[in-house]
């Protein structure tokens, strides 16, 4: 299978300290990757590497095959709490999202994606005023307007509620039917177990796992068993 985005032997440094030291993983095209690993494994700083955000101090990342200094419109990142103007609408920021872009969508067109994500009754307040799930909705919605290749996602399942989960979940797989790729930081092993393809799993700022197929652990035991050995050093493969 093809891969999307690669790191080759990244490092990253702090005030002197190593926090990513020489990872190299793969996300295949068109494939949900859960990235697990517990707090100050370096996830976060990962997936801002892999963005753009922030740069490392060595190594190599591509998109296709295309260095990602070139290929940064191709990569899109959400945080744990997504970034929006919550003093505009809804409906604004979406404008806003257009226009910074120079994207164009028809009046249909953006109906239909409201109405698609469930906001048709939250569209037209201010986005303070919304829940915690609905920003998420609304962050995706107006992110996926660029049609990124890849969707770099840190905790973004943290605090959805069932019902905006669902609906989450069928977009997120839906884009990635069309051949997109997302990487998923999460603490919540059963979302990975459940929604995730395979598996990269990062600790003290190093690869312990990579291209380990979701599927194949379950043949075992499960994911949280799998995690726990892997960091205890009970699992050796």
């Amino acid at each position: 299978m093809s891969s999307l985005m690669k790191f080759e032997e990244v490092c990253k440094n702090f005030e002197q300290k190593r926090i990513l030291n020489k990872i190299s993983f793969e996300i295949p095209k068109g494939k949900i990757v859960a990235f697990l690993g517990q707090n100050g494994a370096g996830k976060t700083t990962t997936l801002k590497i892999a963005s753009g955000l922030i740069t490392a101090d060595s190594g190599r990342i591509t998109i296709d095959n295309v260095p990602l200094v070139s290929s940064k419109e191709n990569v899109t990142f959400i945080p744990d709490y997504p970034f929006l103007y919550e003093e505009l609408t809804g409906l604004e920021y979406i404008t806003f999202t257009l226009d910074i872009f120079n994207l164009t969508y028809s009046k249909e067109q953006i109906v239909e994606l409201i109405e698609k994500y469930d906001l048709k009754s939250e569209i037209g307040k201010k986005i303070s005023s919304l829940s915690l799930g609905n920003k998420k909705k609304l962050s995706l919605l107006t992110t996926l307007l660029n049609s990124p290749k890849l969707l770099l996602l840190d905790e973004f399942i943290s605090g959805i509620d069932p019902i905006n989960m669902i609906k989450v979940k069928t977009i997120l797989k839906e884009y990635v039917r069309q051949g997109n790729s997302i990487l998923l930081s999460t603490h919540q092993l059963e979302v990975a177990q459940a929604f995730c393809d395979s598996i990269i799993l990062i600790n003290n700022g190093e690869i312990m796992r990579k291209d380990i197929e979701v599927s194949s652990i379950l043949e075992a035991s499960n994911l949280e068993e799998y995690f726990i050995l892997t960091l205890t050093g009970g699992d050796d493969k």
